[in-house]
């Protein structure tokens, strides 16, 4: 049986991960971009906006000409004239004077602020009451007041959600350079491992890890594709990691991966030209018999065959991953979390980082901290994580978590 190597820490882990390029960029028509990482800044090319306009319904007016002005004591000004909607305006208000615009109409010349319509009497006639006070540039939005012309909006690395697509539409931005989708092989092996379409003879099961990893790929916005299940054989089991490297950014195999006399993957992997062993063994709990290779900038995955196990460690490593080659600049993923309380008792061993799932349930009290209740089970159950909300972490550093504490329960996603 072969020794694992030093046991290295998750954070050794990350840090492996931080060394890897991003990955080049490509471009895409902007309808396409949801949800994809921008490669290059993006700086406005213009002011947005362009043109100073009315935030509302209402009078343009001289702030200074309705100052005072209340329900007993209007401001009564000479009615100039309407501005158009969708064009320039030729009206230049003279003081004392206001003229009629609408929501995102160009302000006129000499005006500096807007009186909502539901504070003026007006009879269509050549005067207008207007009977609350406006400070300059109250309901207006100025030239600029968005974007500055020359100002970096977004950075390298930003994530583009629906608001993002809209920023860069309002310059006319039609198409935009993002990362490219990382490239993500799986495998699976095991003699004991059939697919999830065969029923399985009995000592056999059905391969779920397959299906899990890949998932959680293209919900970290990766292109996955499965090379199929490999057996007990280092020969076999090489042959398709090479195959897949043709290929991949990155290579998952789950199952081979710890120092029993089957397991295959150290002995695939040292096989193959230019790969560096980084890792075998981490203090990880689910996960120890992770390994971490890497070959230029592809890397290679060894995960536990246990399919809670997998799962928890591609959440803690893989999802990381993938942000570091979309170039976001913190590749953790633990940013959606919530204080909570810890329902009972955990113990840990010291010198491993343990990662506790945990099932959420409302405050008791108005106000209070939500519940974070361990699920128990072992680490080759499915099922406990289709019943967790959340990760709680107990560090390398203590034996355990104490109930009642308060804890951070970072969200599965």
């Amino acid at each position: 049986m072969t020794n694992f190597l030093k046991l290295q820490s998750v954070d050794s882990i990350l840090e492996h991960i931080r060394k890897f390029s991003p990955l080049p960029g490509e471009r895409l028509p902007l309808e396409d971009a949801l949800g994809r990482v921008l490669a290059a800044p993006f700086t406005a090319p213009e002011n947005l906006p362009s043109f100073t306009r009315s935030s509302m319904d209402g009078f343009a007016v001289m702030a200074r000409d309705v100052f005072g002005a209340s329900e007993s004591a209007p401001a009564l000004l000479d009615y100039a004239g309407e501005c158009p909607m969708g064009g320039k305006t030729e009206l230049v208000l003279a003081p004392g004077q206001t003229a009629r615009i609408w929501t995102g109409g160009m302000l006129p010349e000499g005006a500096d602020a807007v009186v909502m319509l539901e504070y003026s009497r007006w009879d269509g006639g050549a005067q207008v009451e207007l009977t609350k006070p406006a400070a300059p540039f109250d309901n207006v939005i100025a030239t600029g007041e968005d974007a500055e012309k020359g100002a970096e909006l977004l950075g390298a690395g930003r994530f583009l959600r629906p608001q993002e697509l809209g920023l860069l539409a309002a310059f006319g931005v039609r198409t935009v350079e993002v990362r490219r989708m990382a490239r993500v092989a799986v495998i699976s092996s095991g003699d004991e491992i059939v697919p999830g379409d065969v029923a399985p003879a009995p000592g056999q099961v059905r391969d779920i890890n397959a299906c899990t990893l890949s998932a959680l790929v293209r919900s970290g916005k990766g292109t996955a594709r499965f090379y199929g299940i490999a057996k007990d054989s280092g020969a076999e089991l090489l042959r398709m990691l090479e195959e897949a490297m043709t290929w991949a950014d990155a290579v998952l195999l789950s199952g081979g991966s710890s120092a029993g006399q089957r397991d295959y993957a150290l002995e695939a992997l040292s096989a193959v030209s230019c790969m560096e062993i980084l890792a075998h063994g981490v203090a990880i709990s689910p996960g120890k018999p992770l390994i971490l290779a890497r070959r230029g900038e592809q890397s290679f995955w060894g995960l536990p065959g246990h399919a809670g196990s997998a799962l928890v460690c591609a959440e803690v490593f893989i999802r990381p991953l993938l942000r570091r080659l979309a170039g976001q600049d913190e590749p953790e993923p633990w940013r959606n979390a919530v204080r909570a309380v810890l329902g009972r008792p955990i113990a840990s061993a010291q010198g491993r980082r343990d990662y506790i799932k945990v099932r959420l349930r409302p405050p008791e009290d108005p106000g209070g901290l939500p519940s974070a209740v361990p699920v128990t089970g072992k680490s080759g159950l499915i099922a406990t994580l289709t019943e967790a909300d959340a990760l709680v972490i107990c560090p390398e550093d203590q034996e355990g978590l104490a109930a009642g504490g308060i804890v951070l329960a970072y969200f599965l996603q």
